[in-house]
């Protein structure tokens, strides 16, 4: 008879205590919005949402990647653009001082001018994005445009062909996006560069005696200088345009990968609050019980 009453006894009080633990536990997942709060609470459901915050992060850095990508593009973009302006405005230029009635004296006015947005172009071209020089190539920490020891402007960057600046933008998509200041203003059709064509006007608007044929031969290097530099533009956009595709397919990941985390990881309340009410009734039946048994139970059961 001890035995029997000290074996429903304790059946009694530990029915209790579930009840009780599992209504406990249910207020704490509405409270804190969370199905668990340690793995060991739930370990299929909480390696899954380790999982998901993995490519969570991974996406986030992709991302990073890409804006950091789109903004050194539309620097490069609108820098083309302004250096285009200058070459329009040294074509004028050009086109003044290689009028038969140009006398010496204005044609090196009209160098001066040119020497200044020459130098400008120069300028323009040695634009930094964050710590790296946009018109380098892969020698981004080199300034692209420098002055020789005789002050003559010469490239410094990479070659064309030395290599890629790549960057990851999705799960095995690299991304290339270097540009040179060689293929936008270097060697054009055999000619010598741009800059170099540049010091050649200089010379030419500088001398005692006009050459007008030659002085107009240079507005062909500056249209080939402006046609470069819009089939660069062209390069651009498009670039641009894969990068903005490729955000928005990452973004749709991001969304549906953080829609499985919640479904997983917070609290359906519609559900809880139904499972809150089961489990305070199942604590309301236990403790009835309960102190109906342990009311039956006497000392003298015990002796």
């Amino acid at each position: 008879m001890r035995v029997s009453t000290s074996t429903i006894t304790n059946m009694a009080t530990n029915s209790m205590g579930n009840s009780y633990q599992t209504y406990l536990d249910i207020m704490n997942k509405i409270a804190s919005n969370k199905n668990f709060t340690k793995v060991s609470e739930n370990v299929v459901d909480a390696t899954k949402v380790l999982k998901l915050n993995d490519q969570l992060a991974q996406l986030d850095i992709y991302q990073s990647n890409i804006q950091a990508a789109i903004n050194e593009m539309d620097l490069a973009y609108d820098t083309l653009g302004a250096v285009t302006d200058e070459l329009s405005a040294i074509s004028a230029l050009v086109v003044e001082a290689s009028n038969a009635t140009t006398v010496p004296d204005s044609a090196k006015a009209i160098a001066m001018e040119i020497k200044e947005r020459v130098a400008t172009i120069k300028d323009k071209m040695n634009v930094k994005y964050l710590d790296n020089y946009v018109f380098s190539g892969t020698y981004t920490q080199q300034e692209p445009y420098v002055n020789d020891v005789d002050g003559n402007i010469v490239y410094k960057g990479s070659s064309e062909k030395a290599g890629e600046r790549n960057l990851t933008i999705s799960e095995n998509t690299t991304f290339t996006y270097n540009f040179t200041g060689e293929e936008i203003l270097g060697e054009q059709d055999g000619v010598t560069d741009f800059f170099s064509q540049m010091r050649e006007l200089d010379e030419l608007l500088n001398a005692d005696t006009l050459d007008y044929d030659k002085i107009r031969e240079k507005l062909g290097v500056l249209d080939k200088a402006a046609n470069n530099i819009t089939q660069t533009q062209g390069k651009v956009s498009a670039k641009v345009a894969k990068l903005e595709t490729t955000k928005g397919i990452n973004e749709d990941a991001i969304l549906k990968l953080t829609e499985d985390k919640v479904d997983l990881e917070e609290v359906d309340i519609t559900k809880a609050a139904t499972d809150l009410a089961n489990a305070q009734t199942a604590l309301q039946a236990s403790y009835a019980i309960g102190t109906t048994v342990l009311g039956s139970v006497s000392l003298l059961d015990y002796i």
